[in-house]
């Protein structure tokens, strides 16, 4: 008679140390589920303005999403621009640096080195570098060390761009260069272009800005010395200030040649180089394998995969330049 009277409260109390285990279960994982997701920043710092780069970060925003991120939901990207004034990367750079992001995306040399002076621990990743070992940024490009890493551009091809226009433009004599003394690229630059231009016969007229509102000043100054056709050098200013030589060069009659293929895309008339916008996809995937854990002296800087010769042949109908078929032959696209 005693166990049957105990086998029912020894049930009861069973249930109920059951039921409050699974209570405490449920309570756990509901806990578990609604602790915030850990959002990992992404700080960008380039040298110019967003509507100069708006297709290279569009770039690197898809190849993100392409590789699974969600912005907002496992990412955030802060974007910083200089807008051409590269005096003040260094303290952009520094406020950057300040929000302790996961990796910060720049380039340009003058973009990398205020990255570079900011921080020696936060993982760099730059879309377009020139000669990083010979500015220090990296030890090697096989195995940069530190904290930076990147996709390589290549200097030379500011120089091949004048034998390319030779070839295009045989009966030209002068060639204008335009030169932004801000840009600390300039130098180095403007020196084999303009050592280019005089082994490949052309007379080189070197035309410098400073600010947006000279444009028009320069294009006096190069129709005044009578220029053949107007080489903009790849630098920020160029960049920045694509649909402003677009249109006076137009207006001009004036080829315009570049090495930035999205400038002959816009009007422009040929460019020989590589699609920044690979450049900056090929970043993002930099990116993608830093926030899984690699580190960036260990990531290979990355040369361009590719060069190709654009022609903007309704530019060339617009201006009157006829082109021979042997360049048509050579260009990778030709835009109608």
């Amino acid at each position: 008679m005693r166990n049957r009277t105990r086998a029912p409260a020894r049930t009861k109390r069973r249930a109920l140390l059951l039921a409050g285990g699974a209570w405490i279960a449920v309570a756990a994982t509901r806990s578990f589920a609604q602790s915030p997701k850990a959002v990992r920043r992404i700080a960008v710092l380039l040298p110019g303005t967003h509507a100069g780069y708006r297709s290279r970060i569009d770039a690197f925003h898809a190849e993100l999403k392409r590789l699974g991120y969600v912005e907002g939901s496992d990412i955030s990207i802060e974007q910083r621009w200089a807008n051409d004034r590269t005096e003040t990367l260094e303290s952009l750079a520094a406020e950057i640096v300040s929000h302790n992001p996961a990796v910060i995306l720049t380039g340009t040399s003058a973009g990398i080195a205020a990255c570079k002076k900011a921080t020696s621990t936060i993982p760099i990743v730059f879309a377009s570098g020139a000669s990083p070992v010979e500015h220090g940024f990296v030890s090697s490009l096989r195995r940069p060390g530190g904290n930076i890493t990147g996709v390589l551009t290549h200097t030379e091809l500011a120089a091949k761009m004048v034998e390319v226009a030779r070839e295009a433009l045989p009966q030209a004599q002068r060639l204008a260069i335009l030169v932004h003394d801000s840009d600390p690229g300039h130098k180095s630059m403007l020196e084999l272009i303009v050592q280019s231009a005089q082994r490949f016969k052309f007379d080189p007229v070197v035309v410098r800005v400073a600010r947006a509102e000279e444009i028009d000043r320069a294009f006096n100054e190069i129709a005044d010395r009578k220029a053949d056709a107007l080489y903009l050098p790849p630098l920020v200013f160029s960049i920045s200030h694509r649909k402003r030589f677009i249109d006076r060069s137009l207006e001009a009659r004036l080829p315009l040649l570049s090495t930035h293929h999205d400038t002959t895309v816009a009007g422009g008339l040929l460019s020989y180089g590589n699609w920044r916008e690979e450049n900056f996809r090929r970043a993002a995937a930099l990116v993608d394998k830093i926030l899984r854990g690699a580190k960036p002296g260990e990531l290979p800087v990355e040369r361009p995969e590719r060069l190709d010769f654009v022609v903007n042949m309704k530019t060339a109908k617009a201006i009157g330049v006829s082109l021979s078929p042997a360049i048509m032959l050579r260009a990778d696209r030709v835009i109608e």
